[in-house]
């Protein structure tokens, strides 16, 4: 009875030495997950929180994508005086988008673009986007966040000039609200004819106060608006928009 005691416990004791030895590289799962979507940005463009991302490059283990995943977007509300709005993560599913039929989102060459208008001034926003498989199974999530402030007015005085392949804006200085720097100008541009909402056409330091776009076709009707950039804290907002104005270049203009 003594030697068989005696036998297990050497058996142990062997186990124990065997097992706190060097261990082996962590081999990793055979299911190549997504990685992160990618240029996640959050801004507020007047009265809408504007979400723009691109899709995951590869999967987590640098692999190529065989399929682009959708993007399922979950949406928390936070208080802006919380320090760690992420500690209590309670965000809910608010839309799955489709690559290739983005509906509520836009796409725009490798972009996607979602427009959230159901917001509050003073409310914080976080949306947590999570790329998933077409059998169900999630990749690394990517999450951005932004507080919603009452948007301010957008430029006055908005003008265009028609020329000849070409057409020269112009607007009045914004005077920004207490708290807030005035960060530049946006200036937006679409085509009349076009079924794509006004796209970013460029961005202007804040001493200019005119645009000259050289990038037009004559006879066809272009419209234009401008928004003020502008930083409060840490934080980019742009503008309530300015009045839409109508070119059509002509020759000889």
């Amino acid at each position: 009875m003594i030697n068989t005691a005696r036998l297990i416990f050497y058996l142990i004791l062997i186990f124990i030495l065997v097992a706190c030895g060097k261990k082996g590289p962590v081999r990793p799962l055979d299911v190549n997950l997504p990685g992160p979507v990618q240029n996640a940005e959050l801004r507020q463009r007047g009265n809408e929180l504007l979400l723009s991302w691109q899709l995951p490059a590869s999967n987590q283990d640098n692999t190529p994508l065989k399929t682009a995943p959708d993007i399922d977007i979950y949406r928390m509300l936070f208080d802006p005086n919380d320090d760690c709005p992420e500690c209590n993560d309670h965000s809910l599913p608010r839309f799955t988008i489709n690559p290739e039929l983005p509906i509520p989102a836009q796409r725009l060459g490798d972009h996607y673009l979602l427009g959230d208008k159901q917001v509050a001034a003073g409310q914080g926003y976080r949306y947590r986007l999570v790329p998933r498989t077409l059998d169900g199974q999630n990749g690394q999530p990517l999450t951005v966040q932004a507080v919603f402030i009452e948007p301010p007015a957008g430029p006055n005085g908005f003008a265009a000039e028609p020329h000849d392949r070409s057409a020269t804006l112009s607007w009045l200085a914004v005077e920004p609200e207490a708290g807030q720097e005035l960060s530049g100008y946006q200036i937006y541009r679409r085509e009349s004819d076009g079924i794509q909402p006004a796209q970013r056409l460029v961005q202007l330091p804040p001493s200019e106060l005119k645009y000259e776009d050289l990038t037009l076709e004559n006879g066809k009707q272009y419209i234009y608006l401008v928004r003020a950039l502008l930083k409060q804290k840490d934080q980019l907002l742009e503008s309530l928009p300015s009045a839409a104005i109508t070119v059509i270049p002509r020759s000889g203009t």
